[in-house]
């Protein structure tokens, strides 16, 4: 079962995917609008708590935070060297 050179599952999985992305993007983007239309409202609890959210997040301690983005940046090379041996040995999967 072919359609255009590919195997059925290959092509559901890119259906699945493109699907999925396609919606977590909706998704993010619309919690975000959200956000955005809370804090642009002009009365003052909502104005003192746009300012608590801003002072946090300049606050936010980068250091506390950098073992994480090591690890985000060790798995991203992991899965690069992956899809790059997949490729060099020609597995399809």
């Amino acid at each position: 079962m072919t359609l255009a050179g590919r195997d059925l599952f290959e092509l559901y999985r890119l259906v699945l995917t493109t699907i999925c992305t396609i919606y977590a993007l909706v998704v993010t983007s619309r919690s975000l609008w959200g956000w955005l239309e809370y804090f642009s409202a002009p009365d003052k609890v909502t104005g003192v708590m746009r300012r608590y959210a801003i002072a946090s997040l300049l606050r936010m301690r980068w250091r506390r935070f950098s073992w994480e983005f090591v690890q985000i940046g060790l798995w991203a090379a992991a899965l690069l060297l992956v899809l790059n041996l997949h490729r060099v040995l020609g597995i399809r999967g």
